[in-house]
């Protein structure tokens, strides 16, 4: 039995139209208090659009000329809407058994709702397949993060505005503001995360700060892998670029990696920090405290559910907690590339100690990328750089010990974490001079953190010495770096000063009244995805809070990436001008 194209598109159509029910459906759930009688109509929709999407797939694997091999793993996708049907059949005997019956009765509409996702994300990544067709042309992966990007954040602006999600309400505005701050990993907030949202509000913003922090397009990958769903080489070389990774046929094998490195580190990290915070009287809920804080240490975004975030009473003393947290953040800001390569790095030397009294020949050494040798000697730098420098610049700490621990944390901190256990606003104005030079610098590729990037800023110390010296080409690591890659370098610097002094003009020129070096140090904040402040952000007008919006969204996808997507595709020139000599000095 085969299937013809046209009856596959219709089963794809209808199957999409079973995610949108399906998605509205959870809204619903999650994001108003329902009566018993609207609920008990939710539960038959439920088991019926999971009848619907079960004879749906069943229809297109029998009728699909799929190997034997590959049934097992189209299996999972079909065990999600069984699970579903099941859980719908026996939610009303569910709901009576405790007190987390609303979380029960959402967990079948969850299961469907991921069941769907993949195929959002499977139409999002074939999106490029109209190409071939001539029907639209090639869609440039700028644009395409650039997109899907705003489209996450404008979800979930839609979810905060929910009645669930808040305890008074909350505008469109600080809606956005709050979903782009959490889509783009960076802290700035408007209203009390604590205080203003709800343990709803709350879950939502963690979903939005997870999703920004992997990215919209690899999670929609993993979640075609995890369900069996193939992806054509097309979306591959896509991925790949987006992720730059050359080898397309690796691309499935670093987009798991990716998205196991960061469930592992995030557990581990949320196990340890409830560790340390479980024996404390003041925490109602101190495993979704330690949860919330993983995640947001992990991705960089500085979102705290405690009051007055990590200066609260149970966590400012804990060295404990604060010592995991500044690890989640530095292994989130060193990118999944380098992640990855530190396991090498350890287990390397370990199995040539162990294997070398017996075997023949010597284990060989782990040779170590130059992007991997540059970040880890920059990162270090600038950590223990920043250290000495808070150190020296702010004395507030009264014993030494302490004063290296809070000038440990802020230098880790200010690489776009945003995190703070001293008051920003009463830093001296060299540290703040300081705070923002690490702020603008920011993390390393590939990873959650913001910023110019540390190779960005390395490789321009490299082309500063390279002058110095008269050299013709830079070197790093015996291997000489592109004179493209440099001018991506310039280009990169440049335009995130004129855009952090342009967006500072903007606001002092809107809010007169606000103090220069708060807005300076605000706008820089928000452009390398930090969420360090130094307490202006609840007082922004609507103009101001969109130029930060602004701010976090072009630094969050990169000022080139926004500005290859404004240019559009480029223009091949088939000639060149003569060369003019300039004066500079």
């Amino acid at each position: 039995m085969t299937v013809s194209p046209r009856t596959v598109r219709i089963l794809n159509f209808t199957a999409l139209a079973f995610g949108i029910a399906i998605c509205g459906l959870l809204i619903h759930e999650i994001g108003w208090d329902i009566e018993p009688a609207i609920r008990r109509r939710n539960t038959v929709l439920t088991g019926l659009l999971a009848v619907g999407i079960l004879a749906t797939e069943l229809l297109r694997l029998i009728g699909a000329r799929t190997e034997r091999r590959k049934w097992r793993s189209r299996l999972t996708f079909l065990a999600i809407p069984f699970i579903a049907l099941l859980e719908a059949s026996f939610s009303e005997w569910l709901r009576d058994i405790g007190p987390q019956g609303s979380l029960i009765r959402a967990s079948g509409l969850l299961l469907l709702a991921i069941s769907q996702l993949t195929l959002v994300g499977d139409t999002l990544l074939r999106a490029v397949r109209l190409t071939s067709e001539g029907r639209l042309r090639k869609i440039p992966p700028a644009l395409l993060v650039f997109g899907t990007f705003v489209l996450a954040i404008f979800g979930g602006a839609g979810l905060l505005m929910t009645p669930a999600a808040t305890t008074h309400g909350i505008g469109f505005l600080d809606a956005l503001f709050t979903s782009t701050s959490a889509v783009c990993v960076t802290g700035l907030a408007t209203l009390d995360t604590s205080a203003d949202f709800t343990f709803t509000g709350q879950a939502i913003i963690l979903g939005l700060i997870q999703i920004g922090g992997l990215g919209v397009m690899t999670l929609a990958y993993f979640l075609t892998l995890m369900t069996g769903q193939g992806i054509g080489l097309r979306d591959r070389a896509l991925l790949g670029e987006i992720l730059s990774e050359s080898n397309i046929h690796q691309v499935g094998r670093v987009v798991s990696r990716i998205v196991s490195i960061t469930l592992l580190s995030e557990a581990l990290g949320a196990g340890l920090i409830y560790l340390c915070w479980r024996g404390e009287s003041t925490l109602q809920r101190p495993f979704w405290e330690a949860a919330f804080h993983s995640v947001s240490a992990f991705c960089n975004a500085g979102f705290s559910t405690l009051p007055g975030g990590l200066m609260h009473p149970a966590a400012v003393t804990d060295y404990g907690a604060q010592a995991v947290i500044m690890i989640l953040i530095i292994m989130g800001g060193l990118g999944f590339v380098v992640a990855g390569q530190l396991h090498l790095l350890i287990l390397s030397p370990a199995k040539r100690m162990l294997l070398q009294p017996w075997a023949k020949c010597r284990h060989p050494r782990h040779r170590v990328p130059v992007h991997v040798r540059l970040v880890l000697i920059t990162t270090a730098a600038l950590l223990l750089g920043g250290t000495l420098g808070f150190a020296l610049l702010d004395p507030a700490a009264e014993a030494p010990a302490g004063r290296i621990w809070t000038a440990l944390f802020n230098s880790v901190t200010a690489r776009t974490a945003g995190f703070n256990v001293s008051d920003m606003a009463a830093l001296p104005a060299a540290a703040v001079v300081l705070m923002c030079f690490l702020m603008i610098i920011g993390g390393s590729p590939g990873g959650t953190a913001g910023g110019v990037r540390t190779t960005t800023f390395a490789l321009a110390m490299l082309e500063l010495q390279r002058l110095l010296r008269g050299r013709c080409d830079v070197h790093f690591g015996g291997r000489r770096i592109p004179r493209a890659v440099l001018d991506r370098c310039h280009v990169t610097l440049f335009l995130s000063f004129l855009w952090i002094v342009v967006s500072a003009l903007a606001i002092s020129a809107s809010q007169p009244n606000m103090a220069l070096d708060d807005v300076l140090f605000e706008c820089v904040s928000a452009f390398a995805t930090v969420g360090l402040s130094r307490g202006i952000t609840p007082e922004l007008n609507e103009f101001s809070k969109l130029v930060i919006i602004l701010s976090m969204l072009i630094g969050r996808i990169g000022i080139l990436t926004f500005a290859l997507t404004l240019a559009g595709s480029p223009r091949p020139q088939h000639f060149r001008y003569p060369e003019a000599r300039l004066p500079l000095n």
